[in-house]
Parts: structure tokens; sequence; C-alpha cells
């Protein structure tokens, strides 16, 4: 499966496009990177109509490959080479939660999980 890095995309836009790969997964986006198995402060939260273009390390389009045998982490890490920094979140009922303790867990489990 491909995700689109486009640099004239919003963040909200890009995000649609993973929870369309991944129902129960949302990715956001910070203004700092986080250590792994730690969580983002929310004031660090970017705005999903701010452009991914203000953090894309290539200013561009490219396309990376994701796939449900990747981690949440090796997920958060390719996203991190191209300059955004993300977490993914888990929806849980009418929450989402940071994935902060299943960072090791393929995204196709930590889509799957039912708590």
């Amino acid at each position: 499966m491909k995700l689109e890095l486009n640099a004239t995309h919003t963040i909200g836009e890009f995000r649609e496009q993973f929870n369309q790969l991944f129902q129960r997964l949302s990715i956001q986006l910070f203004t700092e990177p986080h250590a792994s198995g730690e969580g983002s402060p929310i004031s660090q939260q970017v705005d999903p109509e701010r452009k991914l273009g203000e953090w894309l390390t290539d200013k561009g389009k490219e396309t990376i490959e994701v796939n449900g045998n990747m981690t949440v982490g090796e997920l958060e890490a390719l996203l991190e080479e191209h300059g955004l920094h993300a977490q993914v979140f888990r929806r849980s009922g009418t929450l989402w939660l940071e994935t902060t303790r299943t960072d090791n867990w393929t995204l196709e489990r930590v889509n799957n999980e039912k708590y």
C-alpha cells in the first residue's frame, strides 16, 4: 500500500489517506519528535489545516510503502526520515489513544485490537 507525501496537501488530507488503509488508526503530527515508547504533548500537535510541506524534507511529492506488517515504531521512524514527527493513535470506543505501549506491534494488529 502506498501513502503519498505531497507538500501541497494538508495534514488532514494525509490523515484521511492513512485512515483509508487502517480504519481504526489515525496519525497525528507534532512540532517536535518524540522518543520511542513516549507520547507527545498535546500542545505540540499540529493543526490539520496546515500543509505537509511545512515539515517535509522533500518539498515535492513522493510515495512511501506502508503495509500491515510494519510496526507502529517503524512507520513513525519512516515518517521521521521525511521530516514528519508522527504518533499513531488507535480508536477505542469513542476515544483515540496514543499507541506508545504498542510501538512494537504491527499496524494490522493495532488496527484490529478490540479493547
